[in-house]
């Protein structure tokens, strides 16, 4: 009868612990405590930008930057900027968008690009949709046109490629903000 009893004291420790109405609730994996309060501090932590949508001819993509710099050199025309983070398509895919200046070029237009696929940096999906000076020039289209006013970059006119051919239209500026929220 002893161990009957036992089995049922574990199960409600068991039980209660896992409730879900405590949030102070201890986890069961050893160790665990320490590595949620680690991931909840690099949340904290990490700085958050304003979303971006880039409202297209094929419906509305929006990506949230994980990382988002704009640098200008005082008394120096040329702008410097790097910005990228995860979103979501317009079917609900995941992308990932990078958008960044051509070697600190003012006459250049910048390089943006939309991964649909992934979420993630340096992986490359089957589809690419691509920005730049080399994709209007071979559309026929004006390259896109980009402004900085302290910490937030618009980039009109952008069309994006895929394959040479196939188009992409931005329906109007794309407003990146670096300001941290």
């Amino acid at each position: 009868m002893k161990p009957l009893w036992m089995a049922a004291a574990a199960c409600a420790v068991l039980v209660s612990a896992c409730s879900k109405s405590e949030p102070d609730a201890a986890p069961m994996a050893p160790g665990a405590p320490a590595a949620a309060q680690k991931t909840a501090a690099q949340k904290a932590s990490a700085p958050t930008y304003p979303r971006v949508a880039i409202d297209t001819d094929a419906g509305l993509f929006w990506f949230e930057p994980r990382r988002c710099s704009i640098a200008q050199e005082p008394g120096n025309s040329e702008v410097s900027y790097s910005i990228e983070g995860a979103g979501q398509s317009p079917d609900g895919q995941p992308i990932y968008v990078t958008v960044q200046d051509e070697d600190n070029n003012p006459a250049q237009g910048p390089e943006l690009r939309i991964n649909v696929g992934t979420d993630q940096p340096r992986k490359t999906p089957e589809v690419v949709w691509i920005a730049n000076d080399g994709s209007a020039d071979s559309l026929r289209v004006p390259a896109a046109k980009t402004t900085v006013q302290g910490a937030t970059l618009e980039v009109q006119r952008v069309v994006f490629t895929r394959s040479g051919s196939d188009r992409l239209t931005a329906q109007g500026p794309v407003r990146i903000d670096c300001t941290q929220r």
